[in-house]
């Protein structure tokens, strides 16, 4: 599939996606919007025996449980399983300079 877009086309995909795409870069982005199109073709074409319903391998029972109420675990118990603790708090990395 031979897929040209024009420079409206990649603009308005570009507004649609919320992304900004340089004018030096359309062409390069139309480009490759073309190829994702073609893969998304191939895809399509490809025969799935009659059936529309995706085979997946092994049990195909249901795996879901059924909800149950369990209490909740103390907060202190919770805090003290953590690798480190201190007074109530459980003790992270600092991650922000």
């Amino acid at each position: 599939m031979s897929t040209n877009l024009s420079t409206d086309d990649i603009k308005r995909l570009a507004n649609l996606a919320r992304l900004s795409v340089p004018e030096a870069e359309m062409e390069s982005v139309g480009k490759d919007i073309a190829k994702i199109l073609g893969f998304v073709d191939t895809i399509q074409s490809v025969q799935l025996g009659g059936s529309d319903q995706v085979a997946v391998a092994g049990d195909e029972t249901n795996i879901f449980r059924e909800d149950a109420v369990q209490p909740l675990q103390p907060a202190y118990d919770l805090i003290e399983a953590a690798p480190l603790h201190q007074d109530h708090f459980v003790k992270v990395p600092k991650v922000i300079e």
